[in-house]
């Protein structure tokens, strides 16, 4: 063909080449010029373009009757026309509907509103539309509602008819349009939780810019298994973990029957000490790794015991006054993840559900939270089957080394152990004297008679004679409240004891915050403008006579129908007849004596009646 030729060929506003129109023009030119496997190019090209392979038959076609080519004629040499784009722009553009979000069957009706307002049919359903549980056809039915109570109106004033409104599948493809188009919408139909988890923006970390040791991450979770506690009940544990997010090792963990503070800082020691991780051999055996790894930054939840003063001041995060701790503040970068956001921690809920997965076939497995409940279970109850807590707690142990031992796709085929131990730039450390101060709690007491008053116990020590009637600070240990150090006025005064007591112990993303605040703002100002200033009570109450008034009315014609009447004898008539007779009679006599008896009841009292009374 010779490409001198000039094809008349409507040209097409330049507002409606969008970007979308530019895109879908170049895929369907790179399909013109294929050659070879015609029909799989097609298939992919509509799969691109989110249509049928028809469709992209039926353009062809339209291309070739635009350039005058026959029938299951290549156009592959149609690529180089000067004039092919403009004819895929025209096919492309000429049957896009310009007015899409408008309800054209619903133009020249108006709805009278509650307060007397008159909008039209548009704003009406999308007032509606945008209600926690509502549906496009919910909102048809309370516009035919509307329309039966004679509030639709045409642009004369007359009222309008059933036969006026658009057709229900008009509303709903309308509607669901309009929902496509406008975040809003989606956001006014879902739960919160759900809306944050599929549209909101959050931060996706990249790992790969931390280095094995840089950043921990610490959660707890209960543990889906009954155990046997020290008493011989079930009960379940709970297990409180720091991991590496470079290498998702567990560095440490503490297994409790309830987390608080003190098993988080338990986790954080042994993770700093490296006292948990084993490294598994040639030999098929496990052997302990000498390493004291003291992290960059760690990052927790946002919970109440992790808020806790004394997990700041473990972690470096509150400063201390006197000169012996001035040295060891703030030992590592303190963060908090996004409250009540798991995507925040996302690595630390993995690691959680691959660990109890792995675990699913232990005895006393109670399945997860969305109820997959195992039929054994109750058997392995009653039969008292289930792990005791040291049984338990080793099983633990034994998967905690398997998951740091085995090869991860992720790390180039290495495990986590190892690639925290081949890839770690610095090891940071900590004197153990000095971690085990940090780990101790802190209260305010009063010295009196030698002795400071703790936990209901009395810790004595001579040396605390100086000091009777002063304020002082008692740290102690929480796995052994034994001894305790006092401090009067940020200097060391003694170790008190109690005997009695030894060896017991008591049972960021601060810019994506404010983005999601500014969203949640913006949403709800934009519903508030698609309601129109409807009540939640009025539209719920619209919606509701929709649903009521869905009923189809009888014919005129069926009401006045006449067919023959058959009385069925059955022989008791008579006895029917005279029962009912009865009936009659007693009721009547009931109701006289019952009016009568009111009426007496409302007459004033006589001096003689009185008299009578008293």
């Amino acid at each position: 063909m010779n490409h001198t030729t000039h094809i008349e060929i409507p040209s097409v506003p330049v507002g409606r080449i969008t970007k979308d129109v530019i895109s879908k023009t170049d895929l369907m030119l790179k399909l013109i010029a294929v050659t070879t496997n015609i029909r799989e190019a097609e298939e992919q090209t509509a799969t691109l373009l989110g249509i049928t392979s028809a469709t992209i038959r039926m353009q062809k076609k339209e291309i070739r009757t635009i350039f005058n080519i026959p029938d299951r004629t290549s156009i592959a040499h149609l690529a180089t026309h000067p004039q092919i784009r403009q004819a895929i722009e025209f096919i492309l553009t000429r049957k896009e509907r310009t007015d899409r979000l408008q309800l054209r069957g619903a133009k020249k009706l108006d709805v009278i509103m509650p307060s007397g307002e008159l909008v039209s049919v548009e704003s009406f359903l999308k007032s509606l539309y945008p209600n926690e549980n509502v549906n496009a056809i919910s909102c048809y039915r309370a516009l035919v509602a509307r329309c039966r109570n004679k509030k639709v109106v045409k642009e004369d004033g007359s009222e309008a008819t059933l036969a006026d409104l658009p057709a229900d599948v008009s509303v709903v493809r309308f509607l669901r349009q309009w929902k496509r188009e406008f975040i809003a919408v989606r956001r006014a139909q879902s739960r919160q939780k759900d809306w944050e988890k599929t549209m909101q923006p959050y931060v996706t970390r990249d790992v790969t810019q931390y280095s094995p040791g840089e950043l921990w991450i610490g959660d707890h979770t209960e543990l889906d298994f009954m155990v046997l506690n020290e008493q011989g009940k079930a009960d379940r544990r709970w297990i409180t973990a720091f991991i590496d997010i470079r290498s998702g090792l567990l560095v440490g963990y503490h297994l409790s029957w309830q987390p608080n503070s003190t098993t988080i800082a338990l986790a954080f020691r042994n993770g700093v000490l490296g006292s948990q991780l084993k490294a598994f051999t040639a030999e098929n055996q496990y052997k302990d790794v000498q390493i004291v790894s003291l992290p960059d930054t760690v990052m927790i939840d946002n919970g109440k015991d992790y808020r806790s003063k004394y997990m700041q001041r473990l972690l470096g995060r509150i400063d201390f006054d006197d000169t012996a701790r001035l040295s060891i503040q703030r030992i590592t970068k303190l963060h908090y993840t996004t409250p009540y956001h798991g995507q925040s921690k996302a690595q630390m809920e993995r690691w959680f559900g691959s660990f109890q997965t792995m675990l699913k076939h232990l005895p006393g497995y109670k399945g997860n939270v969305y109820g997959n409940k195992p039929d054994s279970l109750k058997e392995e109850l009653k039969q008292g089957q289930i792990l005791s807590v040291d049984q338990f707690d080793a099983m633990i142990a034994l998967a905690v080394n398997v998951i740091n031992n085995r090869v991860k796709k992720t790390l180039n085929g290495e495990s986590p152990l190892q690639h925290y131990l081949t890839h770690q730039k610095v090891q940071r450390g900590i004197d153990l004297r000095v971690l085990d101060f940090l780990m101790m709690k802190s209260e305010n007491k009063v010295v009196q008679r030698c002795q400071v008053r703790l936990k209901n116990a009395e810790y004595y020590s001579d040396q605390l004679m100086a000091f009777n009637g002063k304020r002082a600070d008692v740290y102690y240990d929480p796995t052994d409240l034994g001894f305790v150090s006092v401090y009067v006025d940020g200097e060391f005064a003694a170790v008190a004891c109690n005997k009695e007591m030894i060896g017991k112990d008591a049972r960021g993303f601060q810019t994506i915050l404010a983005d999601r605040t500014r969203s949640e703002k913006q949403m709800r100002e934009q519903i508030a403008g698609f309601r129109n200033g409807l009540s939640k009570t009025d539209a719920k109450m619209m919606l509701l006579h929709g649903e009521l008034m869905n009923t189809q009315p009888v014919d005129a014609a069926l009401l006045q129908k006449e067919a023959p009447v058959m009385i069925i004898r059955t022989g008791f008539e008579e006895r029917a007849n005279e029962t009912q007779t009865h009936l009659d009679q007693e009721k009547v006599r009931v109701e006289v004596e019952q009016r009568s008896r009111r009426k007496k009841n409302s007459m004033p009292l006589t001096m003689d009646q009185v008299s009578k009374i008293r």
